[in-house]
């Protein structure tokens, strides 16, 4: 299974996304990086069609953005940053709102992310934490072959970032797994491999280990090394601004 993303996207005339190539298969995660106003977020909306990008996003030969947005939803999701939910749904109907273009499997995707159990009470009761897995988990309904994840793991304690990059690096194995991550640490930690964005365009592509301070230093305008501990790869800035 494989993903090509050619696109590019304005709003009027001031060009956000300037032609984002790459391809992303099953098997590897890959994390979306750059600095606030890169155009993260932007590009995901475009692959999963809630904009309407310049350009193609194929799955295995078929163009995404040209389909209907029910045959699109069975191939790919989206799962947007965490807000608070306003509604008292119960868990269970959160996570069924995943199925609508699809005959998903709600209780399968619960149990994935350990929330079976509580399915019942609402969502307004869960933490930061939990409520991110019920979005995953809804997304999983969906039974898609592809899942966009913007910011999976902004305002969520160490514990819950870890429990969520944990199970993204699970799904990897049966989809297209693609992460906007705002944390670069857990992106080193957990992807396989990384697209940095820069001013709407892509500055860099590659593998966690390649990745320099120097490109880092351009990108984000401060100066940082690149330490390792306990065998993982570990950005430590410094206060000097480039």
């Amino acid at each position: 299974m494989k993903l090509e993303v050619d696109v590019s996207f304005s709003y009027g005339e001031r060009e956000v996304l300037k032609n984002i190539r790459f391809t992303a298969e099953r098997g590897e995660l890959l994390a979306i990086i750059g600095p606030n106003g890169a155009g993260k977020s932007t590009l995901l909306k475009a692959m999963v069609g809630i904009l309407t990008p310049r350009g193609t996003v194929k799955l295995d030969g078929r163009d995404l953005i040209r389909m209907k947005p029910r045959e699109r939803a069975k191939l790919i999701t989206y799962v947007p940053q965490s807000s608070f939910p306003e509604f008292a749904f119960t868990i269970e109907e959160f996570a069924e709102m995943g199925t609508y273009a699809t005959r998903g499997d709600v209780e399968s995707a619960l149990k994935r992310v350990g929330l079976w159990e509580r399915r019942r009470e609402p969502v307004t009761n869960l933490s930061g934490g939990e409520y991110q897995l019920v979005l995953i988990a809804r997304a999983l309904a969906q039974g898609s072959h592809v899942i966009l994840l913007d910011e999976p793991t902004s305002h969520l304690d160490i514990n819950h970032a870890l429990e969520v990059m944990e199970l993204l690096k699970e799904l990897k194995e049966e989809k297209i797994v693609i992460a906007v991550l705002h944390d670069l640490n857990l992106a080193l930690r957990y992807a396989d491999r990384l697209i940095l964005l820069h001013r709407g365009g892509k500055y860099w592509e590659g593998h966690p280990e390649e990745l320099g301070s120097k490109v880092l230093e351009k990108v984000y305008g401060v100066r940082a090394r690149i330490a390792e501990v306990d065998g993982h790869r570990v950005i430590v800035p410094e206060l000097t601004k480039v």
